[in-house]
């Protein structure tokens, strides 16, 4: 049901905003991820990557579509060494372009724990960003920042500690192809 929500919503807003020139971008960025709040007990820093494609759909939006791998190490509590974080998070997105090499974008879907902790989470995700150009008109350097919380009732079987939402701040230092 889920998907057919998701599903209806991505064609709605394909109707309601024509497209006038059918740009497409794909970008691979390598993250840091510094978590935050009750995360920031469980973890110190995290790694991951994420490989992201980007669909035009009029002059300043875009709908998006973001894969990736996220690993955080964990800290030692109560000299017991927890078990590390790892999720593959899948989410779609909406960007906007207040102008042509800066946006604003939010994004949501579903993170799949891998390992111990394989629930899966409700993912969201506020950002920004800017892109710096290179020496190829269509291909761009990807600087980006955004705030993302997996919502999530607990992580790892061995854990005692509950929690309602891993939250990070995510940094990365990618490169988009414009195809």
């Amino acid at each position: 049901m889920k998907y057919k929500i998701l599903a209806f919503f991505f064609i709605l807003t394909l109707t309601f905003f024509k497209a006038q020139s059918q740009q497409v971008r794909i970008g691979l960025a390598p993250e840091v991820n510094l978590p935050t709040g009750n995360a920031s007990s469980i973890s110190g820093v995290g790694f991951g990557g994420a490989l992201k494609a980007e669909i035009a759909i009029a002059d300043r939006y875009a709908i998006t579509a973001n894969g990736g791998y996220n690993l955080f190490l964990t800290k030692n509590k109560l000299g017991t060494k927890l078990p590390n974080i790892e999720a593959v998070p899948v989410k779609l997105g909406f960007k906007h372009y207040p102008s042509p090499d800066f946006y604003i974008e939010g994004q949501a879907g579903a993170a799949f724990h891998i390992g111990g902790a394989s629930k899966t989470s409700f993912v969201w995700s506020p950002g920004f960003g800017t892109y710096i150009k290179t020496g190829s008109s269509n291909n761009k350097l990807d600087f980006g920042l955004r705030y993302e919380a997996w919502t999530n009732t607990g992580y790892g079987a061995t854990s005692t500690l509950k929690t309602t939402s891993f939250a990070f701040i995510g940094l990365k230092l990618g490169y988009t192809f414009g195809l």
